[in-house]
């Protein structure tokens, strides 16, 4: 007897939504969907000189599950998290050290494991109505109650917040959890200002809930440095912070990191089920911080990214004024382009993504209230694209007006 395999398959994976963003339907000539550095940045040559320099170094470690025991395989590569937590404490003046630290198979892979590791049935959490979808899915995979508030000019709407902790109380449900991007916020590239993150810290505390604080955008800024971070204005250890060198470095090594006290750090190892991150990599990166070669290239880059961020601020005045307005970010990747209600929503995607043009729809990020904006990240397009897939975009929307 031959049974059809999606018989077999469990009630999660039947009733699992597809992708959060489905590949085109149509060729992309200007991608504006991937949120990435610009390749252009990419230290190909470190990456190949670094692989053998820690090859070289330490080769049966690169080569086992871990070198280091039963602490490298749940947390990591030890060199790396002693460097993590001298950069990560120099900058948020913290005491920090390794045991403070988790290696992570990106940033995404410690939002999951903090999900698990703090929520479940009868447990509740706030976070914005447009964010990350993945950590979104993973709260909401845990069996705990999501509420959602606002995101304006400043970021999380830090004065809705505690209407939503007193709903999930009235329910019977526990508050255990608020979830942010604070810095260049996703999708709507917002930063918020340090009053805001002083406050939001304060509600934490109030009421002894985690603190979940995103922050791979930190150093992408472009003119000006963003306000510290929420785990440097924590003194309670419920602030807890990831990362990643997807955004910094190269996305493909798929290396991220959370940092917390290591109460926080323990209760992540005790989820932990997939034997650990890579060897080769974080010994890789530790020797190339060593060398003092990350800040230097975040220093390139940021040259890089400006540059673009300008180009597409020029040629979104120049070809998609009057029909949408945005704020201008000052950093990140993205601009958040929200649509003139004079303008054909569905007309617009039809024709962008027939001329080529792919951008991601805000209700992608969240409920219905991301529809009629759209997500256009530029640095992954080659610097003399940009105004050429803007002009594009704009042609789609000057013929999308409602009649």
């Amino acid at each position: 007897m031959t049974v059809p395999i999606k018989e077999l398959f469990s009630e999660r994976a039947k009733s699992a939504p597809g992708p959060y963003f489905p590949r085109p339907d149509h060729p992309v000539t200007y991608s504006f969907d991937q949120g990435s550095p610009a390749p252009e940045t990419f230290p190909y040559d470190d990456l190949i000189a670094y692989a053998r320099k820690a090859i070289e170094a330490d080769g049966i470690g690169v080569c086992e599950y871990c070198a280091g025991g039963p602490d490298e395989m749940s947390r990591g590569y030890r060199g790396l998290r002693d460097r993590l937590a001298e950069r990560v404490g120099t900058r948020d003046k913290r005491d920090l050290d390794r045991d403070c630290v988790m290696l992570t198979n990106g940033s995404s892979h410690g939002l999951s494991l903090i999900a698990s590791a703090f929520l479940g049935p009868g447990d509740g959490a706030v976070v914005e109505a447009s964010s990350f979808p993945f950590m979104v899915g993973y709260m909401a995979g845990t069996g705990a109650q999501l509420r959602t508030v606002p995101v304006d000019n400043d970021g999380m709407d830090v004065d809705a917040i505690e209407g939503r902790l007193q709903e999930l109380q009235r329910a019977g449900v526990r508050p255990k959890m608020i979830y942010t991007i604070p810095t260049f916020h996703v999708p709507t590239g917002t930063l918020m200002p340090l009053d805001r993150r002083q406050r939001l810290v304060a509600l934490a505390q109030k009421w002894g809930v985690v603190l979940v604080e995103d922050n791979c955008y930190y150093d992408k800024w472009f003119d000006t440095p963003p306000p510290p971070t929420l785990f440097s204005l924590d003194d309670s250890g419920l602030v807890i912070q990831t990362d990643s060198f997807s955004k910094m470095l190269v996305p493909g090594l798929r290396l991220g990191s959370v940092a917390a006290v290591p109460e926080a750090i323990d209760a992540l190892a005790g989820v932990r089920q997939d034997l650990g991150v890579n060897q080769l990599i974080p010994r890789m990166v530790e020797m190339y911080m060593a060398d003092g070669k990350l800040e230097p290239h975040i220093e390139m880059a940021r040259v890089i990214n400006r540059q673009k961020r300008d180009t597409a601020l020029a040629a979104l005045r120049n070809y998609c004024e009057p029909w949408v307005s945005f704020q201008v970010p000052g950093g990140g990747i993205y601009f958040w382009l929200e649509l003139s209600h004079d303008v054909d929503w569905d007309q617009v995607r039809e024709r962008a993504a027939a001329d080529g043009v792919a951008c991601r729809p805000g209700e992608g990020f969240g409920d219905d209230s991301g529809r009629g904006f759209l997500r256009m990240a530029f640095l992954h397009v080659p610097l003399d694209e940009i105004e050429r897939g803007v002009a594009v975009l704009g042609k789609a929307l000057s013929a999308s007006v409602k009649a």
